[in-house]
């Protein structure tokens, strides 16, 4: 059994559409292992937003409940810009498994993800000098891997030694994270394997390790969904992306809806949220389909993006109250996971990755609603720009 622990939920999404790929049986689940057989258990968490004490208490008793009582080859996935808290969800895993190696590789070269000589490039430019230097949660102020990983992890004292560079072996105790500007540099990675070694990293070093380990067999799962007669997609990122595709299902006719300025305000009216909800609900119940967004332009008060995420996870709570909705898609980790938390939703089965990294599930409570998720960052597919019916 292979299970991956993330510390977003469109990570694990990314992860658990590889395993679609190479024609493994994957089941999804949120904070806890899922109780269900399956080739792969992916663990989604929301590590990312949470603080750094409960990020390692998180992964500490994830770990806990991995390694106890089966055999199971585990991998972590981080962020491939190394955001969140790395470091200290690593030392929580090494205290339980009393491992003293870890072999990191976060790099995604197909994307431009790059480590050089210890140095952490977005195509030819060092990452501080890139739009990752203003991340509101985790900026990138420096572009030695070395000091990206130290600068978000304050709460251990007792940090392993980080090692970088060119690596034909690795040895001794510590955190190795060889030097990537490929995919065969990927693929050289995992010849460093050894049974003693952690494995961390990102979703596509963890499609090399499948490759390299023989796991599996490459499967074609990627044809067209149909979302026009029955859904409601929640487009929760600021990213220049989302609000391209926004306007674009906007010229195509579809119900586009952002929030009111009323509810952009730091301090809003009472009952004006539930209003709002009842009013999108007479939407939907007349059109089977809307787009939900908070705004075209971003927003800015203080604590603004958890305040107005809040506003989101209560009006598609309310939303999902008392309309049957049959398609929910979800772009951005904390806006899916905010939902699924709310509608206590802690199992779902993989069905389809529509693209890398957007991953369709069914909920396994619910067998007639699936849920399809995406970072921000990522393009949703171009026949969902079609007309509706």
């Amino acid at each position: 059994m292979i299970t991956v622990i993330a510390d977003d939920i469109t990570g694990a999404a990314e992860i658990a559409g590889i395993c679609l790929r190479y024609g493994l049986k994957v089941i999804f689940g949120i904070n806890s292992v899922p109780d269900v057989e399956a080739d792969v258990h992916v663990i989604a968490t929301d590590s990312r937003s949470t603080t750094e004490i409960e990020a390692y208490n998180i992964h500490k008793k994830l770990a806990k409940a991995i390694f106890k009582g089966f055999d199971s080859f585990v991998f972590k996935k981080c962020d491939s810009v190394l955001r969140g808290f790395v470091l200290t969800e690593l030392n929580a895993i090494l205290e339980v498994t009393k491992l003293k190696r870890v072999l990191l590789q976060p790099a995604n070269p197909a994307t431009g993800r790059c480590i050089r000589n210890g140095i952490y490039y977005i195509g030819k430019e060092k990452i501080e000098n890139t739009g990752f230097s203003i991340d509101p949660d985790f900026p990138a102020i420096n572009s030695q891997v070395q000091k990206l990983l130290l600068q978000h992890s304050t709460y251990q004292e007792n940090i392993p030694d980080i090692h970088t560079g060119i690596m034909t072996e690795i040895k001794g105790e510590g955190i190795f994270v060889p030097d990537c500007s490929s995919i065969e540099g990927l693929r050289k990675c995992c010849e460093l394997l050894n049974n003693k070694t952690f494995l961390c990293g990102s979703a596509a070093f963890f499609e090399q390790v499948l490759l390299y380990k023989k796991i599996g067999k490459q499967v074609i799962t990627n044809v067209p969904l149909n979302i026009s007669t029955n859904f409601l997609m929640i487009c929760g990122s600021t990213h220049p992306h989302s609000h391209q595709f926004v306007e674009q299902m906007h010229l195509s006719r579809y119900p586009v809806h952002f929030f009111p300025d009323a509810i952009l305000q730091e301090n809003i009216t009472p009952g004006i949220i539930e209003h709002w909800t009842e009013e999108l609900i007479a939407i939907w119940k007349k059109n089977k389909k809307l787009v939900l967004a908070i705004s075209s332009v971003n927003i800015k008060f203080p604590n603004s993006s958890t305040i107005l995420k809040s506003r989101m996870n209560e009006i598609v709570t309310g939303i999902l109250r008392k309309c049957e909705v049959m398609e929910i898609l979800i772009e951005g980790g904390a806006t899916a996971y905010g939902i699924l938390n709310l509608q206590n939703w802690k199992t779902l089965t993989p069905v389809q990755e529509l693209l890398p990294g957007v991953l369709r599930l069914q909920v396994s409570d619910h067998p007639t609603t699936y849920l399809t998720v995406k970072p921000g960052s990522y393009r949703w597919p171009e026949y969902f720009r079609v007309e509706p019916n």
